[in-house]
C-alpha cells in the first residue's frame, strides 16, 4: 500500500510453526476431511483445519470469561500530561496501577505474542518507533483474520489509518523545500544586519562624541555662569556698603561745612558790633588769632582724616557706567546659556531615542544571528551551477541567459528541458561516434561509413590542434597567388591527411575535433574556430584581430626605438600610443586597458611597463588581460557599428541588397567601394558581379551574418 513504511517483516520462525503465536491448526495430512460426489466419483477434501495454515479458520468459537476470572494483561499505553505540560505516552507498569482483568484465552495469546515481539525488537520501552508500530500492525492483522464477521469493517478502518499516515508523510516531504526557503532568508537578514549595523555604526560614534563635546560645553558654561553670579553679588553688596559710606561721608561734609558758616556768620556779626576801628584790633588780636589758628587745625585735621577714610574705602569701587556694561554682558551671558541648554535638552532626547533604536536593533541583531546560526548547521552545501555551461550549446553566454533570476527547482527545469530538446552536448561518455556518411552535403573531414572511436578529446588539446590548423593554414594561403583563402572545412580535411598517414586516424581526428568544438564553444577561441568551420563566421576575424594586435606591437616598439629600444615605456606615452592608434577609444576603455596591462606586468607602483611581454600567448594560444581587454573593445566597436546599421533599416522587414547598402553608407559616409562590396558579399554569401540576383534576407538572419562578419568602421563616428 503506497504511504507505508518500508519496515521489513519479521522472518518466519525455524520449525514451520510460530512458537510464541498460538497455534491454528495441523498440518495438511492427506484428504481425510469431507467429500462430496460428481458423476458418480468421490472427491476427498482435506480437514478445514489443514486450509489455511496458522490461520484461525474457526468462526464463532468463543471461550468462557467468567466474571470472577482474573489475569495479568499486557501493559497498555496511555497519554499523561508532564510538569512542562506537554503530553508523553507512558505505559501502565509506569504508571503504577495493578492490572487485574478477566480476559479469554485469545486475548492472552495476542497479548503474550505482542511482548514477545517487542522483547525480540528490543522497543519495550514505550515511545514512538516504527518497529513497535510493525509489531501491533501484525496483531492487528492477526485479528482482522480472525474476526470474519467485522473483517471487512477492521480492515476498512485499518486503510483509513493507513491511508491518513501516507497522506503526512506527503505533506513531510511537502515541506521540506521550506528550508532551503529558510537558509536564503537567513542569508539575507544577515546581510541586512550587517549593511545597517556598518552604516549606522559611524554615525551613532560621532553622535555619542558631539553629545560628551555638548556636555562638557554646558558644564563648562554653567560654572562660568555661576562664577559671574556669585561675582555680581559680592560686587552688590560692596556697592551697598560703599555707597552707605559715601552718605554717611555727604552728611558729615554738609554738617561741617553748615557749622563753618556758622562760625564765619558770628565772627562777621561780632566785627560789624565792635565797629571799624576795633574791628582792625580785633584782626590784631593775637588771642583771637590764636583761637582761629587753633579751629583751623582742627578742622584741617577732621578734613584730613575724613579724606583718607573716603580714599581707603572707596578705591575698590567700580564706576557706574563699568558695572552697567558688566550687568548687559551677564544678561546675554544668561541668555547664551538657556539656549544651550534647550539645545542639549534637544540632543538629550535625540541620544534617548538613537538608544533605543540601537538597542532595538541590537536585539534584532542577535535574534538573526542565533537563527543564521541555526540554519547555518542544518544547512547543505549549494550545487555550483556554473558547471553546467561546459555541456550546454552557447556556452557560460547562454547558460546565464537562460539561468538568470532562477530558483534551483527552475534551474533543474531548464537543464531538463535542454536534455529534452537535444540541446545538452555530452559525449564524452560514448565509446563509438556514429559517422554521417558519404553524401556531399556531408564535410569532407566527416564522411565515414561505420563507427569512429572517440578519444574523448579535452580542451587543452583542442587548443592545441586549433591554434596548429591555424598557424598551417595562413602558411598555406600566403602560398596561394589568387589571394583567395580556402574554406576551413576542405584545409581541415587535407591538414589531416598530411598529419595522419591512416585513413582510419584521419576519421577518427576529424570526429573527435568536430565534438571537441561543439562541448566547448562557449571558449572565445574554439567557439571562433567552430563558426569558421561551420562557415558561420568570416575567416577574416581572427586574422583581422592578428593583424591589429602586430600592427599595435610595431607602434609601440617604434616608439620604444625613438627612445633609445629600452624594451620598456613609460604609462604616459604607452597611453598616448592606445589612444593614437586606436581610432575612437573610448576613456573607459582606454583606462581598462591600461589597468590590464599594470596587472598582468604586476606594475602598479612603477612608471614604466614592459610592453613586450603583454603580447605573449601561451601553448594553448590564451593571452593575457590586456590582449582580452583590446579584443573585448574591437568586439564592442563592431557590435556598435552594426547596431548603427540596424537602426537605419528599422521597419524594413526583408533587406535587399540596395537596402543594405544605404543603410551601411548612412553609418559610415566614408567607406569605400572595396570594403561595401566585400561586406555585402559576405552578407548575402555571392559573388560580387552577383550581387544583382542575390535575394532579400530577413532583417535577423541579416544582423547574425553582419555581426559574424569582419566589419569595421572606416570614418570616424
Amino acid at each position: 500500500m503506497e504511504g507505508r513504511l518500508a519496515v521489513a517483516r519479521l522472518p518466519p520462525l525455524a520449525g514451520g510453526k510460530n512458537p510464541s503465536f498460538p497455534d491454528r491448526g495441523g498440518r495438511f495430512e492427506g484428504l481425510t476431511g469431507p467429500s462430496y460426489r460428481l458423476n458418480d466419483m468421490s472427491h476427498p477434501l482435506p480437514a478445514p483445519q489443514s486450509l489455511k495454515p496458522y490461520i484461525d479458520t474457526r468462526s464463532g468459537e468463543m471461550d468462557t470469561w467468567p466474571a470472577h476470572a482474573s489475569g495479568h494483561s499486557i501493559p497498555g499505553t496511555s497519554v499523561k500530561l508532564s510538569k512542562n505540560k506537554s503530553l508523553i505516552l507512558v505505559s501502565e507498569e509506569e504508571s503504577g496501577k495493578t492490572h487485574i482483568i478477566p480476559k479469554p484465552k485469545f486475548l492472552d495469546q495476542l497479548e503474550s505474542y505482542l511482548k514477545k515481539e517487542l522483547r525480540t525488537l528490543g522497543v519495550t520501552k514505550v515511545m514512538p518507533n516504527e518497529l513497535r508500530l510493525q509489531a501491533h500492525r501484525e496483531v492487528f492483522e492477526y485479528l482482522i483474520e480472525d474476526f470474519k464477521t467485522y473483517k471487512s469493517l477492521l480492515s476498512a478502518i485499518k486503510n483509513e489509518y493507513e491511508m491518513m499516515m501516507s497522506h503526512q508523510r506527503q505533506q513531510i516531504r511537502e515541506l521540506e523545500p521550506l528550508k532551503q526557503m529558510l537558509v536564503t532568508v537567513s542569508e539575507q537578514c544577515d546581510q541586512k544586519v550587517m549593511a545597517m549595523r556598518e552604516d549606522e555604526k559611524q554615525e551613532i560614534i560621532d553622535l555619542k562624541a558631539e553629545n560628551k563635546r555638548l556636555c562638557y560645553k554646558i558644564q563648562s558654561l554653567h560654572n562660568e555662569k555661576e562664577d559671574l553670579r556669585t561675582q555680581v553679588n559680592k560686587m552688590q553688596d560692596e556697592l551697598a556698603e560703599e555707597y552707605q559710606r559715601y552718605r554717611e561721608e555727604c552728611d558729615a561734609r554738609k554738617m561741617l561745612l553748615s557749622d563753618i558758616n556758622d562760625l564765619r556768620y558770628q565772627q562777621e556779626d561780632t566785627l560789624l558790633q565792635q565797629g571799624g576801628g576795633a574791628a582792625d584790633d580785633v584782626q590784631d588780636d593775637p588771642v583771637t588769632l590764636k583761637i582761629a589758628l587753633k579751629k583751623a587745625r582742627e578742622g584741617e585735621k577732621e578734613a584730613s582724616l575724613q579724606l583718607n577714610n573716603m580714599i581707603a574705602n572707596y578705591v575698590d569701587l567700580i564706576p557706574r557706567r563699568e558695572y552697567e556694561l558688566l550687568e548687559a554682558k551677564h544678561k546675554q551671558m544668561a541668555e547664551s546659556s538657556e539656549l544651550l541648554q534647550d539645545q542639549f535638552e534637544k540632543l538629550n532626547e535625540d541620544f534617548d531615542v538613537l538608544k533605543r533604536e540601537n538597542e532595538a536593533l541590537l536585539e534584532q541583531r542577535d535574534k538573526y544571528y542565533k537563527e543564521s546560526e541555526t540554519l547555518r548547521r542544518s544547512s547543505t552545501p549549494r550545487p555550483d551551477w556554473d558547471r553546467c555551461a561546459d555541456h550546454i550549446n552557447g556556452g557560460m553566454v547562454r547558460w546565464k541567459d537562460i539561468s538568470s533570476g532562477k530558483t534551483s527547482n527552475e534551474l533543474v527545469e531548464v537543464l531538463l528541458a535542454e536534455i529534452a530538446a537535444g540541446g545538452v552536448v555530452d559525449t564524452s561518455g560514448a565509446e563509438f561516434f556514429d559517422a554521417q556518411g558519404t553524401g556531399p552535403s556531408v564535410p569532407k573531414y566527416l564522411r565515414y561509413e561505420g563507427n569512429v572511436r572517440n578519444r574523448h578529446l579535452g580542451k587543452r588539446d583542442c587548443l592545441l590542434l586549433i591554434r596548429d590548423i591555424w598557424r598551417e593554414k595562413a602558411a598555406h594561403d600566403a602560398e596561394k597567388a589568387d589571394g583567395v583563402r580556402d574554406s576551413m572545412a576542405d584545409f581541415l580535411h587535407s591538414y589531416l591527411q598530411r598529419r595522419f598517414s591512416l585513413e582510419q586516424m584521419v576519421v577518427e581526428w576529424g570526429y573527435n575535433l568536430h565534438d571537441a568544438c561543439q562541448r566547448y564553444s562557449h571558449d572565445d577561441q574554439i567557439g571562433l574556430f567552430w563558426g569558421v568551420l561551420e562557415e558561420e563566421i568570416d575567416e577574416e576575424v581572427y586574422h583581422n584581430s592578428l593583424q591589429v594586435i602586430t600592427k599595435l606591437l610595431n607602434q609601440l616598439t617604434k616608439v620604444d626605438m625613438d627612445h633609445g629600444n629600452q624594451g620598456k615605456l613609460a604609462k604616459e606615452e604607452f597611453q598616448v600610443v592606445l589612444e593614437s592608434y586606436l581610432t575612437g577609444v573610448d576613456a573607459d576603455s582606454l583606462t581598462a586597458m591600461v589597468k590590464a596591462a599594470e596587472l598582468e606586468l604586476e606594475t602598479k607602483d612603477t612608471e614604466e611597463l614592459d610592453y613586450k611581454t603583454l603580447f605573449l600567448e601561451d601553448d594553448e594560444g590564451q593571452t593575457g588581460p590586456f590582449l582580452d581587454e583590446v579584443k573585448k573593445w574591437l568586439k564592442h566597436e563592431k557590435v556598435s557599428y552594426v547596431e548603427e546599421i540596424k537602426t537605419q533599416l528599422e521597419g524594413i522587414s526583408t533587406v535587399s541588397v540596395d537596402d543594405l547598402k544605404r543603410a551601411i553608407c548612412m553609418a559610415d559616409q566614408e567607406i569605400d567601394n572595396m570594403q561595401m562590396d566585400r561586406y555585402l558579399t559576405w552578407s548575402f554569401r555571392t559573388f560580387p558581379d552577383k550581387l544583382h540576383d542575390a535575394e532579400p534576407l530577413e532583417i535577423s538572419k541579416l544582423i547574425d551574418r553582419l555581426q559574424n562578419g569582419n566589419l569595421s568602421r572606416i570614418g570616424r563616428k
